[in-house]
């Protein structure tokens, strides 16, 4: 009997051994998970009591505790600070991971190393996340198409001290700096993306009173327009509140109107200033590259220095995460004591936070794993040993008989 528990002490230090060497060979491994072996102790049930049977190995046992992270400033790189997994497919099978080392493929699937794809919501054809949705995450290569300005938001100060023009005297030349007092550029889009320059010239025609010119692309094709603007005796605009340019562009893009929001344009006793002059349109853009954002959301970024959002991460935790089955390539399974996932956005619920530009490590600790593979040594050795103490005394019993 005794070789027999011998025999069991070696077979279950043997898969401790095992497991040792496993964590050990994956201290490098992101998003790894080291396991423990446990043991319980064996009785063979007896009339009147039990019969000392050895031991056997009681489970393997995963700690999920998080790993250390480190920064790569790489776009693709990812850690969860905090509970859940990325959610990730191959062929429909559905699998959970720690390790958010991820890239693009060559049809713009976000995957990992070998093929498995990101999941997450959606987005549609304007950058806006579709919620609810779960797809396999992916960035558009294409280009992105221009956006025709429709309005430019400006910030001016015209200087109250300014002397005033008589138009009657000096009527207004663009080309003759001496007929306007200020002038500003604005460079606003089509509907193909091209480029045309509007100027505002403003003339100071009386107390508080001005004229402002608008001029398109310098083109006298393109009609110059003007406008009178008041303002009260402490600076402040009286009107307009707004002022809509029509623009027909002789490329063969579409007609299009202008609104210039003046809320912010202003009279006082300074020096003119442009504090303001945005506008709303952009130049097509091919793709210059991608990223994520601490809460999950994908962006690819274009060279006309715009960004659109093509998805969001969804994170998954699960009721008993020691439950889920192995499956490899630091991936999990769902199973039956895992429960289902639990699904979400990073940070919240109870799933972590993102830390973009890092990945995180394995958990091994390699110093306690050593010690653990010289404990198990020791302990393989010392079965062994009864082994062989066994067979001598069986031995010299046969001998004697």
């Amino acid at each position: 009997m005794s070789i027999n528990i011998g025999m069991s002490g070696l077979k279950s230090t043997s898969e401790q051994m095992n497991t040792i060497s496993h964590n050990i060979a994956n201290v490098g491994t992101a998003g790894y998970k080291s396991s423990r072996t446990e043991f319980q102790d064996i009785y063979a049930p007896e009339f009147g009591g039990g019969q000392m049977n050895g031991v056997e190995v009681a489970a393997v046992r995963q700690s999920f505790m998080g790993g250390a992270t480190t920064p790569t400033n790489r776009n693709g790189d990812l850690a969860i600070n905090g509970e859940g997994f990325f959610m990730v497919e191959n062929n429909g099978q559905q699998m959970y991971t720690r390790n958010g080392v991820f890239n693009l493929s060559a049809d713009g699937y976000i995957e990992t190393a070998d093929g498995y794809r990101l999941q997450g919501y959606g987005a549609n054809e304007s950058g806006q996340i579709q919620n609810g949705t779960m797809s396999e995450l992916t960035v558009e290569t294409g280009d992105m198409a221009a956006k025709t300005t429709s309005q430019v938001d400006l910030g001016l100060n015209l200087d109250a001290s300014s002397v005033a023009i008589d138009p009657a005297v000096k009527p207004f030349d663009k080309e003759d700096p001496t007929t306007f007092t200020s002038s500003v550029t604005t460079t606003v889009y089509d509907s193909i993306g091209a480029e045309h320059e509007v100027t505002q010239y403003y003339v100071k025609t009386g107390p508080n009173a001005w004229k402002a010119h608008y001029q398109v692309d310098d083109q006298a094709a393109l009609a110059l327009k003007d406008v009178d603007v008041t303002f009260d005796a402490t600076g402040k605009l009286l009107a307009p509140a707004n002022v809509d340019l029509a623009i027909n562009p002789t490329n063969g893009a579409n007609a299009q109107t202008v609104k210039f929001d003046m809320a912010e344009v202003s009279q006082y006793g300074s020096e003119f200033s442009i504090n303001k002059n945005s506008q709303n349109g952009y130049a097509p853009g091919k793709m210059a590259g991608w990223y994520f954002e601490a809460d999950g959301t994908v962006y690819a970024r274009y060279s006309n220095g715009q960004t659109k959002a093509q998805g969001q991460i969804v994170l998954a935790r699960f009721p008993n995460q020691e439950g889920l089955q192995q499956a490899g390539g630091t991936r999990w399974t769902q199973s039956f004591s895992s429960g289902a996932p639990l699904t979400g956005i990073a940070g919240s619920g109870q799933l972590g936070q993102l830390r973009t530009g890092m990945f995180e490590n394995s958990n091994v600790d390699l110093t306690s794993e050593m010690v653990g593979l010289m404990s198990a040594q020791s302990n393989y050795q010392a079965n062994a040993k009864t082994i062989q103490v066994s067979q001598e005394m069986t031995q010299i019993l046969f001998q004697n008989l």
